[in-house]
C-alpha cells in the first residue's frame, strides 16, 4: 500500500491552478478504504480518513486499520508517523499537484491535470464511441525521461489514465468510477489503480471514498498537521 501511493504518478511537472472552483473550494475530508492485491497474490486492507486543503499542499492520511498511523505528503517526502517513531521516503514530484485532491479541488480533474503544464502538450484527440480520448507527449527535452500519457473521458468526467515511461512501456492505469457530486464540486468514489513491474508482475489497487466533506472547518489538527518534533 505504501510503495504504491509513491508510484502513483511519474510525471515531472505541476498542474497550474485553475479558476473556478479555486475560491470555492481548498478543502476536503473523506473516509477511505484501500483493497490492495499483490505481485505475490496476497492480500491487504488499509482503512482511514483522509485529509487534504490545497493552501497548505499537505495530504494527511489518517490510518486506522491495520495499524493507527499517520502518512503524511509534504513537499517531496512521505513521512509514516507510528508511535512518535518517524520514518521518511521520497516522492515522486508532482505527486500533491497530480493527487485526486489537488486536481479535483482545483477543477483540473477532467484532463488530468495536463491542459496547463509544461512539460506535456497534447497531440491528439479522438472520439471512441461513448469516450473522447486525448493522447499527451513529452515535449522534447523530457522524452528521454518520459513516455506518453493517455487520458480518457466518459460523461463529460475523467474514466481512464494510460501512462508509459520512455520506452512506452505501460507502467500505470488508473480507472475512475462512480463520481459523487458535492454542490457543483465531482468527486471518484471509486478508482481502480494498477502497477505494471518489469518482471510482468501487477499490482491491483481498489481505493473507495465515502463521507466525503468540503469547507469544513473541523478537525484542523489533521489539515494542518505538522511532524511531531521531540
Amino acid at each position: 500500500m505504501k510503495n504504491l501511493f509513491l508510484l502513483c504518478f511519474f510525471i515531472f511537472s505541476y498542474a497550474q491552478l485553475t479558476i473556478g472552483q479555486q475560491d470555492t473550494y481548498y478543502r476536503i475530508k473523506a473516509d477511505f478504504t484501500v483493497k490492495e492485491i499483490h505481485t505475490d497474490g496476497t492480500n491487504s486492507i488499509t482503512m482511514g480518513q483522509v485529509y487534504y486543503d490545497k493552501s497548505k499542499k499537505k495530504i494527511v492520511y489518517n490510518v486506522l486499520f491495520p495499524e493507527k498511523e499517520v502518512w503524511l505528503f509534504q513537499d517531496s517526502l512521505m513521512y509514516i508517523i507510528k508511535n512518535d517513531i518517524i520514518e521518511k521516503k521520497p516522492l515522486v514530484p508532482g505527486y500533491i499537484d497530480f493527487s485526486v485532491f489537488n486536481l479535483a479541488l482545483n477543477n483540473s480533474l477532467k484532463d488530468y491535470g495536463l491542459k496547463n503544464n509544461m512539460i506535456f502538450e497534447l497531440k491528439d484527440v479522438v472520439k471512441d464511441e461513448d469516450m473522447v480520448i486525448s493522447f499527451w507527449k513529452p515535449r522534447n527535452e523530457f522524452a528521454r525521461l518520459l513516455g506518453d500519457v493517455k487520458v480518457s473521458v466518459k460523461d463529460n468526467r475523467l474514466f481512464g489514465v494510460l501512462i508509459y515511461d520512455k520506452d512506452q512501456r505501460l507502467i500505470g492505469k488508473q480507472v475512475f468510477l462512480e463520481y459523487i457530486k458535492i454542490g457543483a464540486l465531482e468527486f471518484p468514489a471509486d478508482i481502480i489503480s494498477y502497477t505494471y513491474h518489469e518482471n510482468g508482475g501487477e499490482n491491483k489497487q481498489l481505493t473507495t471514498y465515502k463521507n466525503i466533506k468540503v469547507n469544513n472547518w473541523d478537525e484542523d489538527l489533521f489539515y494542518n498537521y505538522a511532524i511531531p518534533v521531540h
